[in-house]
């Protein structure tokens, strides 16, 4: 018997970013719309293929390369085009900037597919230059008219659609973002260890783990009665290792391997920090304030968006290590306040960030692409 379900490709660049952000969702639309849709997730080889596969997930295996080199580029659009065609997909969900980039220059040759690209922020943080910041603008102009859909995370990013008309207001769909709650269990009973901050993170020059390096510096000369844990994987693991080194804290930062089980990271831990020049909605905010943990973020892009300052956690600006250490401090020596907060990141997390409302949209969504656009959604 033919099958008529309606074939959805989530496509992501490496294992561990399609296992964090979409596999789980993507495992709960195919339970919630069994006889209605199919939705498979391509990804670079990694570790975490085997772990989807494991758990009833059709995962597509593809060579999708980070670099922006032209040829590398041309090879992703290579490799995407053949595992849309070999699987005959209905629509193509596209993440993030190479699977955006390269998927929407071959929309421009595919008009049957649909396409949707969700961008979890746009690539313009507080230290782009202006002359990046028009060429990412006139890129993304270019390519306004190859997707059916652009998934907003951010309402920061939307206003910035409308300003400079990157989209048609048809297109433009706030999506947000969520979590399993349920994965992310409280305990808020006071723990004896010292102070922990923890940070998930790419060790990459965007996460801009040096301000927190610095702050930590700083914090040292008032006390060392606590620890710092930096998860994540990037090639700038080495070197920020060596800064570790170099100001003399390995005693009080460590770097963690990465591992697929958060929610114990968290646990853990007592406050979350993330010291990005920019973000989407991001997850290594969420998923903390969901464990009940009060977080520490730079006052950018995305970051700002997912918090309360002063409620929930605190706001820091992007240039400053003394604020960011005094805010450290201020978690050290209040442990009975950074309890209370963090049962209010909870409560705001539950409210705000749930995955159930994101899967009521991506299923509305999906189903309507047999048929007419849904329209703009804000």
């Amino acid at each position: 018997m033919k099958d008529t379900r309606l074939k959805i490709l989530e496509v992501c660049t490496v294992s561990s970013s399609a296992y964090a952000l979409v596999f789980h969702r993507a495992q709960a639309l195919n339970q919630r719309h069994a006889g209605q849709m199919r939705v498979d997730v391509l990804c670079s080889a990694g570790d975490e293929v085997a772990l989807m596969q494991a758990q009833g997930m059709n995962v597509v295996v593809e060579t999708l390369h980070r670099s922006l080199n032209p040829l590398q580029l041309l090879r992703s659009a290579w490799n995407l085009r053949r595992a849309i065609r070999h699987g005959g997909y209905d629509v193509v969900h596209l993440h993030f900037g190479v699977p955006g980039l390269v998927g929407r220059f071959l929309a421009f040759f595919d008009h049957k597919t649909v396409w949707i690209y969700q961008s979890h922020g746009y690539s313009i943080a507080e230290n782009t230059s202006p002359l990046a910041r028009k060429a990412y603008l006139f890129i993304e102009k270019l390519l306004k008219k190859t997707v059916r859909y652009s998934l907003f995370q951010l309402l920061e990013d939307m206003a910035l659609a409308r300003e400079h008309h990157l989209l048609d207001a048809e297109q433009m769909i706030f999506l947000g973002n969520g979590i399993d709650m349920r994965r992310f269990v409280p305990d808020f009973t006071a723990r004896q260890t010292p102070t922990t901050f923890g940070m998930v993170a790419r060790f990459e020059p965007i996460k801009n783990h040096e301000l927190l390096l610095e702050a930590v510096a700083l914090l040292t000369k008032r006390t060392r009665d606590f620890r710092v844990k930096l998860i994540g994987q990037g090639h700038l693991k080495a070197e920020i290792q060596a800064s570790i080194q170099q100001k003399g804290l390995q005693d009080v930062i460590e770097i963690i391997e990465y591992s697929n089980d958060m929610p114990a990271f968290y646990q853990s831990i007592d406050v979350g920090v993330l010291t990005s020049f920019a973000e989407g909605i991001p997850r290594a905010l969420i998923e903390p304030m969901a464990s009940g943990k009060p977080v520490i973020c730079t006052d950018v892009k995305g970051s700002r968006e997912a918090i309360i300052d002063q409620q929930t956690g605190f706001k820091t600006p992007i240039d400053s290590p003394q604020a960011l250490a005094d805010q450290m401090l201020w978690c050290i020596k209040h442990p009975e306040q950074r309890l209370a907060m963090g049962k209010a990141a909870r409560e705001h997390a539950v409210k705000h960030f749930a995955e159930t409302r994101i899967l009521d949209i991506l299923g509305d969504i999906y189903l309507t692409c047999h048929t007419s656009p849904v329209g703009a959604t804000a």
